[in-house]
């Protein structure tokens, strides 16, 4: 269980099938940078230095143990069946709380003074998310991208291994985004020396969140886990960075490295061709 602690915010706990918020008032929120000095959480890690901290102190040890629960928002309805493993951790920008939630890795924007559902996003992603996703469930959590202007956007990846972006205040896909807000992520991905991954039943995913520096999100990747199966028939692992304004693919880091690429000959035999895995 995690949890967030901040003056603006209500403390945010994540429970087994739901969120819930205890609080004992808020207060207005600053409508510059997202920042944790603001009162927000917008990210994962709190920020680019993943420090996880947040400066306020309204909520502490003397008054911990008398807070009480202000509401609860139920997510057993977000999939297929109820999520038994709810990890996401909410982030908190512009006075509204965002997070990923249920097997169908829902996105959820809410109230947070009265945990209203303002609006909620799902795909479904048939047996590609369901039956061969390595990285199933709610995942960690998604991120938050501005032009600083107005423009705000959520940012996370869905099971079945697609990136994307939904405009923050209405939860529709960003139709500028890629192919009308999402870029599939298999493509690109592949076995061996440069055979293209089945799109449908390919193994690669991530219940990580996208990292977003300036204009650029950067995406890693992960695999099935355990040691029950060859790791020769993987897919190789990829990092990759893209637009956050297009979904263009910025650049690519190949985790097994390809001939040329600093470290390839470490991998003797030529075993980096037929090797995979890899994640990130």
């Amino acid at each position: 269980m995690k949890r967030l602690v901040l003056r603006a915010l209500p403390v945010v706990a994540l429970l087994v099938g739901g969120l819930a918020v205890v609080s004992p008032r808020l207060s207005g929120q600053s409508a510059g940078v997202p920042s944790t000095k603001n009162g927000e959480w917008p990210s994962y890690i709190a920020d680019h230095r993943g420090t996880k901290y947040s400066p306020l102190d309204q909520v502490n040890a003397a008054n911990f143990s008398k807070m009480e629960i202000a509401w609860r928002f139920k997510t057993d309805n977000l999939g297929p069946r109820p999520e038994t493993k709810l990890e996401s951790t909410p982030i908190m920008v512009r006075g509204m709380v965002y997070a990923t939630a249920g097997t169908r890795r829902a996105v959820v924007a809410l109230d947070p003074r009265t945990g209203e559902q303002k609006w909620m996003y799902s795909m479904d992603e048939g047996e590609r998310a369901t039956r061969w996703a390595p990285r199933q469930l709610s995942g960690r959590g998604l991120s938050f991208w501005t032009d600083g202007k107005g423009d705000d956007r959520i940012v996370y990846v869905t099971t079945g291994y697609r990136l994307v972006e939904l405009n923050a205040k209405t939860g529709q896909p960003v139709a500028t985004f890629g192919a009308k807000g999402v870029v599939d992520l298999k493509q690109g991905v592949v076995i061996g020396k440069d055979k293209q991954i089945d799109l449908e039943k390919g193994e690669i995913g991530l219940h990580s969140t996208p990292l977003v520096i300036g204009d650029t999100i950067i995406v890693g990747a992960s695999m099935f886990e355990g040691l029950g199966y060859t790791y020769a028939t993987n897919s190789k692992g990829v990092i990759r960075a893209f637009d956050a304004r297009t979904g263009k693919q910025i650049w690519k880091f190949n985790t097994i490295p390809y001939p040329g690429e600093p470290g390839n000959e470490t991998w003797e035999n030529g075993s980096w061709e037929w090797s995979g895995n890899v994640g990130v």
